[in-house]
Formats: C-alpha cells, structure tokens, sequence
C-alpha cells in the first residue's frame, strides 16, 4: 500500500476518470471549432452581382470540399488529443502495475500502448490518402466539366 491510502485500483480509477474528461473535453473543443469554424468564415461570403450558374455551383462544391478537408483536420486534431491522453493512461498504468507487481497488468498496459501507436500511424498515414479522394473526386465531377454538364433550358 502505498503512503496516503493510494491502492493500484483506487489509480487505475483516477486515471480513468482522467481518460473520460479527457474524452469529453476533447469533444466539447471539436464541438466548438466546428460552431467556430460555422460562424466566423475566414472569407466573406457576399453576393455582387448573379454569378452564372455554373460559377455558383463550383462555388458550392468548393465551399463543401473546404468543409470536408476542415472536418478531417478536426478529426486528426482529435486523434492526437486521444493518442496522447491512451498514452499517458497506459504508461502510467503500467508503471502503477510495476509498482505493485502486477506483471500480467503491465504486459496488458504496454500491449494498449504497442496497439494504440499503430493505430495512430496507420491514421496519420491516412491524411494524404482522403485528400487526394477528395480532389480527385471533385476534379472529376466539377472539374472540366465532362462528367456533368449543365445546361441553360432557355437557350444561350
């Protein structure tokens, strides 16, 4: 037992608690940025003058193609939050099991840590792989024009 009545389960409790703030706090700050990021564009949007159709509509799908990169970039912001607080929580996990010979608990907290650095490379290698869908989806579908074609039914 170690001095002040800390017991490995009454830290392993404490780091948990920790983990779960940690997670909602990581949620509350995504929650913001998107309410953020809806709120204050860094581009004003203003309309001078009626743009041809076909301007409008690339317009619209850049705007969607610059929210769709901008919630990717969330979502890599909230893995780094999740990689860093799993890391903590294992290392200090396994250093608490050390402390009080739990051998089978500190193989199991090193084995969260192994998997959870994996997953976080493999995410991270992600990035280049849904920008590159996005742009080439957009490119093909509004790019040049030949996957769809918008026509005036009036003529001109």
């Amino acid at each position: 037992m170690l001095k002040g009545g800390w017991g490995r389960g009454k830290l392993v409790g404490s780091l948990d608690s920790v983990e779960l703030w940690a997670a909602r706090l990581a949620l509350v700050l995504v929650v913001f940025a998107m309410v953020v990021a809806v709120a204050a564009p860094q581009s004003a949007a203003y309309a001078d003058g009626d743009p041809p159709p076909e301007q409008a509509a690339g317009n619209l799908v850049g705007i969607f193609t610059d929210l769709g990169k901008l919630a990717i970039k969330v979502c890599y912001a909230l893995m780094f939050i999740v990689f860093a607080v799993g890391s903590v929580k294992s290392g200090l996990g396994a250093q608490a099991a050390q402390a009080f010979g739990a051998t089978g608990r500190v193989s199991l907290e090193m084995m969260n840590l192994a998997g959870g650095v994996v997953i976080f490379v493999i995410g991270l290698m992600t990035l280049p792989l849904a920008n590159m869908i996005i742009d080439s989806v957009t490119s093909k579908l509004f790019g040049g024009g030949t996957a769809i074609e918008i026509h005036n039914p009036f003529g001109g």
